[in-house]
């Protein structure tokens, strides 16, 4: 084996390992989380910047910072202390996960039935306002709203009220 080779052995297996990290931090970084403005001891919806953690996981330890937050811009510039509650439960601050989790075991508000586990494709359940009998997709929901969240409905249900919105609006236009 010539020395050029070894070279070029060398440098794909750091530069696919180096990616395989970035890749595994911008995947466990992403997505919509919710935590507790430690200002206001409110609900925030808070974005990470997953390329900027990827990228300095490459070099030290991840550093996390924030892309976006529900309370800017008028908490703009705030030191971002939040950010303990993300590098402490990055599972558990996920608006998708913590989704998952209050809808494991829940029955459907509409039809009474269980409400299957949920998954990336395909349909998703929803939620009903009980005061207007309006279902919402739970993505439309602002994530500093999720931990109030309504009532649950199973993607079934969700997926019929759509329609039935759906068709309304077409024979009124």
């Amino acid at each position: 084996m010539t020395a050029q080779l070894l070279a070029v052995i060398l440098s794909v297996s750091v530069i696919a390992i180096s990616t395989g990290i970035a890749l595994a931090w911008w995947l466990r970084m992403r997505g919509t989380r919710v935590v507790v403005c430690p200002e206001t001891a409110e609900p925030a919806a808070v974005e990470v910047d997953a390329a900027h953690a990827a990228v300095t996981a490459l070099v030290e330890k991840p550093d996390i910072r924030l892309k976006d937050c529900s309370r800017w811009p008028e908490r703009a510039g705030c030191e971002q202390p939040c950010v303990a509650q993300i590098a402490d439960a990055p599972t558990e601050t996920r608006a998708s996960d913590m989704l998952k989790r209050w809808y494991f075991g829940k029955h459907c508000a509409i039809c009474r039935r269980d409400i299957a586990p949920m998954h990336l494709a395909g349909p998703q359940p929803g939620l009903l306002n009980v005061a207007s009998h309006q279902t919402v997709a739970w993505p439309e929901i602002p994530g500093q709203d999720l931990p109030g969240a309504l009532k649950p409905t199973c993607r079934c249900a969700q997926t019929a009220r759509s329609l039935k919105r759906s068709v309304a609006s077409f024979l009124i236009w």
